[in-house]
């Protein structure tokens, strides 16, 4: 099954995980420097976000929707919707393919 790694801080200016109003359990997070076609290859995968590469997630779930932004601050970048699942919680992954906030799995 496809996943991707994220790298999540929770810093001031970055933009949080955020619950999409009227669908359960569903969050967006955004905004990913991928293409839009390798976004689209995560579909129905998994998203595990963590504070640093070495630490199980701590939060993710099912990507059920991928969105490429189009004018800006933010043009071109990625924002995954994805449905919490309590799975993708404490997931360790192993250091090989990370590149700086990112890991691929597909």
């Amino acid at each position: 099954m496809p996943a991707i790694h994220l790298i999540k801080k929770s810093v001031r200016g970055l933009p949080p995980i955020t619950p999409v109003a009227g669908e359960a359990n569903t969050y967006t997070s955004g905004f990913w420097t991928l293409s839009e076609e390798t976004a689209r290859s995560l579909m129905h995968g998994r998203i595990y976000f963590h504070e640093r590469q070495r630490e199980p997630s701590f939060y993710g779930g099912e990507i059920v929707g991928i969105e490429r932004v189009t004018e800006g601050e933010y043009q071109d970048k990625i924002v995954f919707r994805f449905v919490f699942s309590a799975n993708c919680r404490d997931v360790l992954t192993t250091q090989e393919g990370w590149a700086q906030e990112m890991k691929l799995t597909l």
